[in-house]
């Protein structure tokens, strides 16, 4: 298989799900492509490859795009991975692209796919996926806070403690009672979620879990984002909430951490006003979350 020592003949063109023997073809891939989307660094990129679907494109023996889709919560996944060389548009990537991956997700029950885009690839990328049909379907705005105090501790009587593998259904469960689609996490993301967070926080109530909280760490720890705070709806306005952000704060101050982050959504005005109480100030960082129903 060539690797771009000459310009490829586009036609024909031969789009398939990537094989076990694609691997290091697409590893070499992730450095020299023209346009990339990725949600991960480029060292986390080929593990990506490995464990979800993942189609490619070859054009004159070239590899000339590639993509895949994870974070699969069925009937959502996500695209995390795009590839594409210079030579095409990525319009014609996508549309040849889908075609073996949409067959291969609705087999695992995938009705929707989606994708978030910021003000890095939404130039070259917004356009050719509102071109396929992919629609908008909510804004997600940013929030910081530098100074890692706390106006209040929350609710003493609920117990908060690390989570644990054990954990994990209970978390799954309460995920899916309190995010609609396509918000709600699978056992793809928080499974691994339990055992590689600094900071992974569950509340229970009379033996009931009853909330959880997460973060990632970033730059050595001198920064952390929240990637996730739930509370069972039955218990929402008891501070459990409140305690969990302040168990998250507390964390990071403890790490002596220069600064902590989230996203929400830019119509949820009753998470942003416990932000903002808590110090939290907008970044004006916003995202764009498309969907497309596959048949």
């Amino acid at each position: 298989m060539s690797f771009f020592r000459h310009k490829p003949n586009l036609s024909p063109q031969t789009a398939r799900l990537a094989r076990e023997q694609d691997h290091a073809w697409l590893d070499r891939f992730i450095h020299s492509a023209d346009r990339r989307f990725l949600t991960s660094d480029v060292v986390e990129a080929p593990g990506i490859f490995r464990r979800d679907p993942t189609a490619l494109l070859e054009a004159d023996g070239c590899l000339v795009a590639a993509a895949s889709f994870g974070w699969r919560t069925p009937p959502v996944a996500w695209l995390r991975t795009l590839l594409i060389h210079g030579s095409i548009s990525a319009l014609e990537a996508l549309r040849a692209l889908s075609r073996p991956l949409h067959v291969e997700l609705r087999a695992g029950g995938t009705r929707l796919v989606a994708i978030t885009l910021d003000d890095w690839n939404e130039p070259w990328l917004r356009r050719p996926l509102l071109q396929l049909g992919y629609r908008p379907m909510v804004e997600v705005v940013g929030y910081q806070k530098q100074d890692l105090s706390r106006p209040a501790s929350g609710n003493q009587v609920v117990k908060v403690r690390m989570a644990q593998p054990e954990d994990l259904q209970d978390v799954l469960d309460l995920d899916a009672l309190c995010f609609p689609l396509p918000w709600v996490k699978g056992p793809e993301i928080l499974a691994p979620a339990l055992n590689t967070s600094p900071c992974f926080v569950v509340a229970a109530f009379g033996g009931e879990l009853v909330g959880y909280a997460f973060v990632t760490g970033h730059q050595s720890g001198r920064r952390f984002h929240l990637v996730r705070i739930a509370v069972a709806p039955v218990y929402q306005g008891r501070g459990v909430g409140v305690r969990l952000l302040a168990d998250i704060v507390d964390y990071c101050a403890s790490r002596n951490a220069e600064l902590l982050t989230l996203n929400t959504q830019a119509d949820n005005y009753q998470a942003q006003r416990l932000y903002e109480w808590f110090g939290f100030t907008r970044t004006g960082d916003r995202q764009t979350v498309l969907g497309y129903e596959i048949d």
